[in-house]
């Protein structure tokens, strides 16, 4: 079975296993004052210092270990989201853990914007810029789109919000981007960048949040005080050595030489939304008036597994994003193809060819 959903959960590498395996040994609690609790704490700041590095964070900033990404961005919104006067900013094509958050805060009466998007499924820059006056409080805008792969200039939308208004606070979901596209968080100048481990070959159930300045945030977890204050609870050891290790691994590939066996083998009709100013690996595609649910199950018979698009919308029946950017006849027709270095050029290849039959079969059945 080759698996071509790298967007929605990567394999653990073996590396990252090995570690995890290894720092399970570690399992004094961080926060006791006996030696072997002081080396594990040791351990886990310097596993904290490496991202801030790798990242090139900035000299106040902190990096806080959470249980996922869905965690971080949640913590952002509920200790920002706090005052009906003001405005909120937040991209329409977000991951469902902001969109559903944002979307929680509007029903309780606060002033929720949601930004269109482009034909790509990017933020609407321009219509962005023009919607930030004094009373907007806070952005938060994917830097990667998990549904389409295309990429916001993260740089420019929080260097122009912040001339207009300085008090503006700026949050990036940078799930998809890591490992995948350059990020220097210094250059970006977000206050806040959520990043996670099981997308980069890591385990599930580790997450992180960079804050640029701690004073701007407030805890959303509360209890025994531990990342220092920001993130009550043990800390999961082994999960960030591995997230750590993960890291380390991550392999700088061209994509785009996989993209274009899968784009020059495909015969057939579609819709391709993923196109200019995207990221190589994640291939969002439609085919008019199929089914994506039912060219996911037909393609897992011939030995691939493709995506109907995010895996945290997958039960909701539809697509938040692509619905406001794809014609009807295309939009039911949705897959998300994207690889890792777990497949090969002649895999892309084969698969495509295995998606034209598939596509032709079902035209056949439903001009029956």
């Amino acid at each position: 079975m080759k698996y071509f959903d790298n967007a929605s959960t990567t394999k653990i590498s073996k590396e990252s296993l090995e570690s995890y395996v290894k720092a399970s040994e570690y399992f004094f609690n961080p926060s006791s004052l006996y030696y072997p609790s002081v080396e594990v704490k040791k351990i886990i700041e310097e596993s904290r210092e490496y991202f801030l590095k790798k990242f090139n964070a900035r000299s106040k900033s902190t990096f806080i270990f959470t249980g996922s990404a869905t965690e971080s961005n949640n913590s952002v919104l509920h200790s920002i989201i706090t005052r009906k006067d003001k405005k909120y900013l937040i991209g329409g094509g977000e991951h469902s853990s902001i969109y559903e958050t944002a979307k929680y805060y509007k029903e309780l009466g606060y002033n929720i914007i949601f930004v269109p998007l482009q034909k790509n499924g990017g933020v609407d820059a321009d219509k962005l810029i023009e919607l930030i006056d004094q009373d907007v409080a806070f952005i938060s805008i994917i830097h990667v789109s998990n549904e389409t792969g295309a990429i916001n200039d993260i740089e420019y939308i929080n260097r122009r919000a912040k001339e207009i208004n300085p008090n503006i606070l700026v949050h990036s979901d940078g799930v998809q981007a890591v490992g995948k596209i350059d990020i220097d968080l210094s250059k970006l100048g977000v206050d806040f960048y959520t990043i996670s481990a099981h997308k980069i070959n890591g385990p599930k159930g580790i997450g992180g949040l960079f804050i640029s300045n701690p004073n701007k945030f407030k805890p959303f977890i509360l209890g025994g005080g531990q990342e220092m204050n920001f993130r009550s609870g043990t800390e999961n050891t082994p999960a960030i050595l591995a997230f750590k290790t993960a890291m380390e691994n991550v392999k700088k590939t061209d994509f785009s030489l996989y993209r274009k066996a899968i784009l020059d083998n495909l015969k057939t009709d579609y819709y391709l939304v993923s196109k200019d100013n995207s990221v190589d690996n994640i291939i969002s595609i439609c085919f008019k008036n199929l089914r994506g649910e039912t060219i996911e199950h037909v393609m897992e018979t011939k030995g691939y597994l493709v995506g109907t698009g995010s895996a945290c919308n997958s039960k909701a029946g539809n697509n938040r994003v692509l619905s406001t950017i794809v014609e009807k006849d295309y939009l039911s027709g949705a897959i998300r193809i994207s690889f890792g270095n777990d497949v090969s050029i002649n895999d892309c290849i084969e698969m495509a060819k295995a998606l034209n039959e598939t596509v032709s079969e079902l035209n056949k059945r439903l001009n029956k």
